[in-house]
């Protein structure tokens, strides 16, 4: 995505002094931005990072609040729920604004609900493994798998992106490999560290990084283009014979809006964002955690953005049949 859709700043500080009668951001008043899974994950870590710069872009107090479970379709359906005056946000991905839908049963809402104002970071996935696996690539665990060692895979929940892109995996090469489902990505890596499960699909970042380099767990393939800087030693799915072809795929996490906000509030909130992406500062600690932040867009480009993700990650999770209760 390129290009850059700013508001001008007296247009801002017009807005900022309405009330909220016509979709400006009122005076007073917190803005919420709800995480929706457990504190201390990768999202969360995010919107803590974010909000402070946020707040002061819009002159509003902000605060981040967690509401967990049904891989993020709780938080997400609440973002939904409230009244459309922009007081509540979600921290957004792919698993609960596009996935959930159709791989959650008693999931109502539809992408086309959400409106996204832009992406705070995005990351490669990698496939990683328990250190002891007797494979040191995907082609390897393919191979392993098929000998008669049938591996098992954990994701962070039944339906997210890290559970279809792994499904494609198995798919695309062959893997022999039983899903098992956690609930959330601290106790998955646990059993991952000891050795309870085979192997994972998840983000190239700095926590899963540290894991590698102390040993306790091992990278097998990156899903970049070309190798990763985090990783230079891990081949990538293209350099594979098994994976080759497979693409790359990624992880982003972005801040939502329910559609019918007010078109002038939408504008005044994507402004913030922006701006609080522009602060040097906010984008340090935002990509401490080893992903990118990218720059910011239009609303109507991050609108294309979000409309082709949820063609391309829809018609995955249904090629791979994937439902969760």
């Amino acid at each position: 995505m390129t290009g850059r859709t700013l508001l001008g700043l007296g247009i801002g500080a017009a807005m900022l002094a309405c009330t909220g009668a016509h979709g400006q951001v009122p005076r007073r008043g917190t803005l919420t931005i709800v995480v929706p899974y457990p504190a201390g994950g990768a999202s969360d870590v995010l919107a803590r990072a974010f909000a402070p710069a946020f707040s002061t872009a819009i002159g509003r107090s902000v605060i981040v609040e967690n509401i967990s479970g049904a891989s993020g379709s709780i938080g997400a359906a609440k973002v939904l729920a409230a009244p459309g005056d922009g007081a509540l946000l979600l921290m957004g991905s792919p698993t609960e604004t596009i996935l959930a839908p159709v791989t959650i049963k008693g999931v109502s809402y539809k992408p086309a609900d959400f409106r996204l104002l832009g992406l705070v970071y995005t990351a490669p996935i990698a496939l990683y493994a328990r250190r002891d696996l007797p494979a040191n690539s995907v082609d390897e665990a393919v191979a392993l798998s098929r000998r008669g060692n049938p591996l098992n895979y954990g994701s962070p929940g039944p339906g997210s992106l890290y559970h279809i892109v792994t499904e494609k995996l198995r798919s695309a090469t062959g893997l022999a490999a039983t899903h098992i489902p956690y609930r959330g990505g601290a106790p998955l890596l646990q059993d991952l560290m000891a050795g309870n499960i085979d192997l994972t699909m998840l983000p190239v970042d700095n926590v899963l990084g540290a894991m590698v380099d102390g040993g306790k767990i091992k990278v097998l393939g990156v899903t970049t283009a070309q190798r990763a800087a985090r990783f230079p030693l891990a081949p990538t799915f293209d350099e594979s014979a098994s994976a080759k072809g497979f693409g790359h795929p990624g992880v982003w996490v972005g801040v939502f809006v329910a559609r019918r906000t007010p078109e002038a509030l939408t504008a005044r909130l994507h402004q913030g964002l922006a701006d609080a992406l522009a602060r040097d500062d906010t984008r340090k600690s935002l990509e401490s955690t080893g992903g990118v932040v990218p720059k910011p867009v239009s609303l109507e480009e991050a609108g294309t953005f979000f409309s082709a993700e949820t063609a391309a990650l829809q018609g995955m999770a249904r090629a791979a049949n994937v439902q969760a209760d």
